[in-house]
């Protein structure tokens, strides 16, 4: 079952005209986030990421088509969903750049773990190089096939995610998880003034830190030096949480480490305020 046009309709009801520009060239934009506790919390926060990406990206979108609570909820009851699960949200790319894009949204089983070892997740530093220049990197763009690759590259050299690195050796991102060190007391990740997506886990992560004794810096990137001196690493994704790091750069770590543990603290708490929350929409 999909979600479409105020709707739910069964999947092979959706159409989209093959005149639209995503069969031209891969336009178009998806979020991907996740119910907790059978509500999709921070849906706000991924239509307003959205909204921002179609706008830049000359990406046609009326608001009368967006989903809300409600709408999640009657996809959900429709597919007669008992707990959470991952939610996708799709925008093509229009007739045109002012008329005419679908978007659909679908629900399907949450993925596993980022690393089956408990410990922690495995990063390759080796298998992404990035243009800074590249401006879709700075959105969720149906053009995904560089990063796919990054991280079908990286699994396949036995690791759960790659970090993109630039032509002056710095480091930015995941392909899927946005990048946090923590090093002589500060808790360092990279600015949204760089080739990054500005992600929702990360941007509550970096208001959650606020209450923590450690202040919190925006960089621009981080050095290997700067990586495998981190008392603590961890990658921030809308489906997955904090995602502490093990093993990166030659480097281990003991996890979960302090702040990683105070973070997941005030993480659990938050979205249980959420949760309780009337009409909790993720605003």
């Amino acid at each position: 079952m999909i979600w479409v046009d105020g709707r739910v309709v069964a999947d092979s009801a959706l159409s989209v005209s093959v005149l639209d520009r995503s069969f031209e060239h891969g336009l178009g934009l998806f979020e991907t986030l996740r119910t907790w506790g059978g509500r999709p919390l921070l849906l706000d926060r991924h239509l307003n990421r959205l909204r921002r990406s179609a706008d830049e990206l000359g990406i046609p979108l009326n608001d009368s088509t967006l989903p809300d609570a409600e709408a999640i909820a009657q996809l959900l009851e429709a597919g007669e969903v008992e707990g959470d699960v991952l939610l996708r949200m799709t925008l093509s790319g229009g007739l045109s750049a002012t008329a005419d894009s679908t978007l659909w949204v679908r629900s399907s089983p949450l993925p596993p773990p980022l690393s089956a070892n408990e410990r922690g997740a495995t990063l390759d530093l080796d298998s992404w190089r990035i243009d800074k220049s590249d401006p879709l990197l700075r959105h969720k763009s149906l053009n995904y096939w560089r990063r796919r690759i990054a991280q079908e590259t990286a699994r396949a050299r036995g690791f759960d995610e790659t970090v993109g690195t630039d032509q002056d050796l710095r480091f930015w991102e995941g392909s899927r998880t946005n990048l946090f060190a923590v090093l002589n007391g500060e808790i360092l990740t990279p600015t949204l003034a760089g080739p990054i997506v500005p992600g929702i886990m990360r941007g509550l992560m970096i208001v959650l830190a606020s209450s923590l004794p450690l202040p919190l810096k925006e960089v621009n990137g981080l050095d290997l030096k700067q990586i495998q001196g981190a008392s603590e690493l961890f990658l921030t994704n809308s489906v997955r949480g904090l995602i502490p790091v093990f093993q990166a750069g030659g480097r281990t770590w003991e996890q979960p480490g302090p702040v990683v543990t105070e973070l997941n603290r005030l993480w659990t708490e938050w979205r249980m305020e959420e949760e309780h929350r009337p009409n909790a929409n993720g605003g």
